[in-house]
């Protein structure tokens, strides 16, 4: 029984090296799927953006092989240059079998005048775009003017399009449920709500500091807030944004004991009484996200930032903060809760 699935991309002198690099980054990263670059005689190439490529096989290997998605790059000859052809029985083979078949920007307009386009829906550049770079191209008719279209086994893309043509061929490939794969793209796709580096300038912050563990930090979460907004009104400070947990040495551990900080952003610090602190907090790095629901599946969050954090080699700092933006206890799945890492800048 098969086990391995294999992700094949044709490479060749003055590919557009960007346009499967996103795909091809995320399988080799986050899935099982292995990743082979072949070109025509197995030779190295010099892509678009002036890199040597080493591939892996040749075409007469990669016609041997067992491939689940073959990637088409375009570039500056696919379209034209008749070298190119000698792939039409690999892509024919592919298509025949219910392979995934992936081409982008030029690459559609090679496979229109192969007329593997004529009768099956895609996208490309441009309909009138194909029509001239593909003399040969009669299926206008089954154009559709979107940046990347999944039509059976075959996948194409504009070449402005490299988010969305990676994110037809995760679905096509049934990898977008795969967690850490799933976090890590929600950084190019404009479609979710996205982690993100941010940079949080120093802030006026009014709180109360607790030595805690994970169980001794649960009779607070409702108490602690009212008590907060309360002192706030009796300094007669003005609050500027929602209540705040900050978490120091925190490590997941839930006997270590911790410093937790309870607060409220003021807009100027003023002396207040002990045990509250009115001060304002030095700037902060960190790699933030918005989790929506329940708390209880905090830790689900944290564990999704923590590992792009691994995966890009940043240090955390040791230090998080929690914004509750909106919390409801009989609702919780209303919950919104901006969830903050600190990192380490190299």
């Amino acid at each position: 029984m098969k086990t391995q699935r294999n992700c094949y991309v044709y490479v060749y002198n003055g590919y557009s090296d960007w346009e499967p690099a996103l795909a091809i980054f995320g399988l080799n990263n986050f899935t099982d799927i292995r990743v082979v670059p072949f070109s025509l005689d197995g030779q190295p190439v010099t892509s678009g953006g002036n890199v040597r490529v080493q591939p892996q096989q040749s075409l007469e290997q990669a016609m041997a092989a067992d491939i689940d998605l073959l990637i088409i790059p375009g570039g500056t000859t696919i379209a034209s240059g008749n070298e190119h052809r000698a792939l039409l029985p690999l892509l024919l083979k592919q298509l025949e079998s219910g392979r995934l078949l992936a081409a982008i920007c030029d690459a559609t307009a090679f496979l229109a005048n192969q007329g593997l386009l004529d009768h099956v829906a895609h996208t490309g550049n441009d309909a009138q775009v194909l029509q001239m770079m593909a003399p040969a191209y009669k299926g206008v008719a089954h154009y559709i003017n979107k940046p990347a279209v999944t039509s059976g086994n075959l996948i194409t893309a504009a070449g402005t399009a490299m988010v969305p043509f990676t994110k037809e061929i995760y679905a096509a490939l049934g990898v977008l449920d795969k967690q850490e794969l799933a976090f890590w793209f929600g950084f190019f796709d404009a479609a979710n709500s996205a982690p993100k580096f941010s940079h949080v300038a120093p802030q006026p912050f009014f709180y109360r500091s607790y030595e805690v563990n994970m169980e001794g930090m649960l009779p607070l979460v409702r108490t602690a807030t009212r008590e907060m907004y309360q002192q706030a009104i009796a300094a007669d400070l003005e609050v500027s944004g929602p209540v705040q947990w900050h978490y120091h040495q925190f490590d997941g551990n839930p006997q270590t004991v911790f410093r937790l900080d309870i607060g409220l952003p003021v807009t100027a610090t003023a002396p207040v009484p002990a045990p509250y602190q009115c001060e304002t907090l030095p700037a902060f790095d960190c790699i933030s996200t918005t989790h929506e629901g329940g708390w209880d599946k905090l830790g689900d969050t944290y564990g999704q930032l923590i590992s792009v954090l691994q995966v890009l080699g940043i240090p955390m700092s040791g230090y998080n903060r929690e914004q509750y933006f909106q919390y409801d206890f009989n609702q919780p799945d209303q919950n919104i809760t901006n969830v903050q890492i600190g990192i380490i800048k190299p």
